[in-house]
């Protein structure tokens, strides 16, 4: 043990794998002597070096202080749910530094993921969810490598994240239900042995004000009880009107190395915050030849200021590494979230007088949708909701490192168990009943409204900003229901010379009951679906055919259940299934400082299922997914370097209806390209630019409307005084620059809603070390 040790301290260590067996590795890594974490409980950044070696091409880096760290990292966790190089992987993934965080002043997620080819941003519902697409589907968002229902939508806290990963395609084979897009994985701070805290001030122009800290270290002599602490308080304007927004979030974790085999982590996270719900815009009709428009609305909220929800989330987590033996090394993680929500979200839609008439004598506003050409009226209802979930996940992972013949075989097993439920109330406003036939008619001729039309004003006339909430709702729908998610699994890992193969399967059995109760007789009625039972696989192949350059090639699969019942044709509509086939390669140039990942791919997803035009009625049919890509980095010399990206994507519809046309939010072309340099020691800056290109607005025939393709340029720079011995940073920052109006994405909804993009923000952020 002691050879190893001394190998991992030294200042730059090359371990070849074929000669030390890896799970020797990770017991040394976790002597409480030597807490030198690989991959994901320290630093995260492995990126390519000036060190080469033509005689060994299967190596891991473990950066030392005098290595060139970069912006992005060849190690990644959700690839193959163990640490892998990803260079070796025949997969196409990406990792993004906390180095990249920073260095760009990333506000969100749009921020951090508009770096990575054929990743945009989705309906982010009012701007209070990080919702995105990856090659044409709806990502799905882990953090640590769990995704909890119900949880994974709401705003990541970049304060507390390392990096992020991007994994492209299905991973059903590790993760069990998701769409064949990809994943996001938040890799959040672990606690470190070696002490240091931060803490951070961000203001920006529009009112941002937002302080944060961050403190780990020992907290005993020998070093095997570590500790990190994460904060954030909040209290923001933004440059919409009426959008304050607060959060507090805390994140305590502590790390007990117990003996040189076992380690456990504790981790608790409280978040609460309120954050302001906001439809932005409309796409209404401009004139009965199809023509339309976005309604200019500047700052102004078409909805309403009181439009907001609260949430407070309470994640609890325990992690158990134990080294069983040179081959063996298992892992236990637990995980429980609490989610409490409270929302009061103002909808809105055109509502012309050609749209408007009367059922039981209450005058209802109908939606203009296609067919009526916009007169100004807009009709504003409430919708309102109270939400309880807890999440409860187990996870077993057994990892398995063994050599047979010429062969070396790095298995990952395992077993998953989740369970999630929810209860929720919905409600609407008397007075502001509006899309819904039933409780508008409800709240005029039972409950003797007067006007449940009076959230309708004059787009063109009416300064329809200063309102108040009429604070008279009631309750439509109790529901509740529970989901429940087993699955066993088996990936291997194969190494043969220059070959890298991957091999995996996966069963999962999935339940879902769903219980209801409706106005006016709130009589329960209860659905249970029928038990599926799905296996998913991947296999796939690289062939190293230099130091440098590597080919691959895959196939996986995906499936989601749909928990849609088809009450005309009388049955269950059947899971999602997916499948991709990606070819690709990878390449390392000039001495490993140019790294690329060229791929191409088709995804094609069986029983895609919206609600069809009968009552009741699903459609079914298939997306399919065809595209191109490219994602690098660059170290053009020590103080340069740049990280680029370009996506194509080519994504429809399939055996459709005539009513249906292609998937929304997905723009045929994207790209990014940032070059920062470190001036000197004490100034720094950098410049980015991002393309994204049309994109549907509705998937529906009929909304013909598109999202006009943007490009946006962002300015960076920085200042680290030797009087403070680096210990101080202060970033100016200018996000687009050029004040570019834009349309962030859609809802995707017979409404129309159409979400804005921020204009120029100029911001100013402080970092102290100490």
């Amino acid at each position: 043990m002691s050879g190893y040790l001394e190998l991992l301290s030294s200042e730059k260590a090359v371990i070849n794998m074929n000669k030390i067996p890896l799970a020797q590795i990770i017991r040394a890594l976790l002597h409480p002597r030597n807490v030198l974490v690989l991959g994901f409980t320290a630093s995260p950044v492995f990126a390519a070096t000036n060190e080469t070696d033509q005689d060994n091409a299967d190596v891991i880096v473990v950066t030392g202080s005098s290595i060139k760290q970069t912006l992005t990292s060849n190690i990644a966790q959700s690839t193959m749910r163990t640490e892998a190089d990803l260079t070796e992987i025949p997969r196409s993934a990406v990792v993004l530094n906390r180095d990249l965080l920073e260095q760009q002043n990333a506000v969100d997620m749009s921020d951090v993921l508009s770096n990575i080819s054929n990743v945009s941003k989705d309906n982010d519902y009012g701007g209070t969810r990080d919702e995105f697409t990856i090659r044409g589907f709806k990502a799905s968002v882990y953090e640590d490598g769990t995704r909890i229902y119900g949880l994974a939508s709401d705003k990541a806290v970049l304060e507390d994240i390392e990096y992020v990963e991007v994994v492209k395609g299905p991973e059903s084979i590790l993760y069990g239900n998701m769409n064949p897009g990809g994943l996001i994985n938040l890799i959040g701070k672990k606690p470190e042995a070696e002490q240091s805290s931060q803490v951070s001030l961000n203001l920006d122009e529009h009112g941002k004000r937002r302080v944060s800290f961050d403190s780990t270290g020992a907290v005993n002599e020998d070093g095997s009880l570590l500790y990190r602490l994460v904060g954030v308080a909040d209290d923001s304007e933004g440059w919409r009107d009426d959008s304050d927004s607060r959060q507090t979030y805390i994140a305590p974790s502590l790390t007990w190395i117990a003996s040189e085999d076992t380690r456990l982590t504790f981790s608790y996270k409280y978040n609460k915050e309120k954050v302001p719900f906001d439809r932005g815009t409309l796409a209404v009709l401009n004139s009965s030849n199809g023509d339309w428009r976005f309604l200019d609305i500047g700052s102004k909220r078409l909805g309403a200021g009181f439009s907001s929800q609260e949430r407070t989330t309470q994640k609890w987590g325990l992690d158990i590494e134990h080294y069983m033996n040179d081959m063996w090394t298992t892992r236990l993680k637990l995980r429980h979230q609490k989610r409490d929500y409270d929302g009061t979200r103002v909808h809105f839609y055109a509502s012309s007088a050609a749209s408007r008439g009367k059922t039981a004598g209450v005058t209802i506003y109908g939606q203009d949708q296609n067919k009526n050409v916009f007169d100004g009226t807009i009709n504003r209802y409430i919708g309102g909701e109270n939400t309880s979930s807890r999440t409860d996940v187990i996870s077993w992972e057994n990892q398995l490192t063994f050599d047979i013949g010429q062969t070396y075989h790095q298995i990952t097993t395992g077993v998953d168990a989740t369970r999630y439920k929810e209860d929720k109330t919905t409600s609407v406003s008397a007075s502001w009943s509006g899309l819904n036939t039933s409780t508008t008619v409800y709240s005029g001729r039972f409950l003797g409204t007067a006007d449940p039309n009076s959230g309708a004003y004059d787009y063109n006339s009416d300064h329809f900003t200063n309102v108040s909430n009429p604070n008279d709702m009631f309750k439509i729908q109790d529901e509740s229901q529970t989901l429940t998610e087993y699955g066993i699994y088996l990936n291997d890992l194969i190494e043969y010379g220059d070959w890298h193969f991957v091999a995996g399967l996966r069963a999962d059995r999935y339940s879902r009951k769903h219980m209801q109760s409706t106005l006016p007789s709130f009589k329960g009625s209860e659905t249970k679906t029928p038990y599926e039972t799905n296996v998913s696989g991947q296999l796939g192949a690289l062939y190293q055919f230099t130091d440098n350059v590597s080919g691959f090639s895959n196939i996986a699969t995906s499936y989601m259940p749909n928990d849609k019942y088809d009450s005309v044709a009388n049955h269950w509509v059947d899971s999602q299934k997916g499948t991709q086939y990606e070819i690709g390669t990878k390449l390392a140039l000039l001495d490993k400082n140019l790294n690329l990942t060229f791929s191409t791919y088709r995804i094609d997803l069986d029983n895609v299922a919206y609600k069809g035009d009968v009552t009741g009625s699903y459609d079914v049919y298939k997306q399919r997914s065809r595209g191109f890509e490219i994602d690098g980095d660059y170290t053009i010399t020590d103080q340069l370097t740049a990280i680029f990206s370009y996506g194509y994507t080519d994504v429809e519809f399939v055996n459709a209806p005539d009513t249906t046309a292609k998937p929304v939010n997905v723009p045929d072309h994207n790209a990014s390209a940032w070059l920062f340099y470190d001036i000197n020691e004490q100034w720094g800056a950098g410049t980015g630019v991002v393309y994204v290109g049309e994109r549907a607005g509705n998937r529906r025939q009929g909304y013909d409307y598109t999202l006009d393709a943007y490009t946006l340029v962002n300015m960076t720079a920085w200042y680290q005084p030797a009087f403070a011995d680096k210990n101080l940073r202060v970033q100016l920052s200018v996000a687009n620059l050029f004040d570019k109006d834009y349309y962030a994405s859609s809802s995707d909804s017979s409404q129309n809603a159409v979400y804005l993009g921020s204009p120029r923000t100029v911001s100013l952020k402080a970092n102290y070390k100490f």
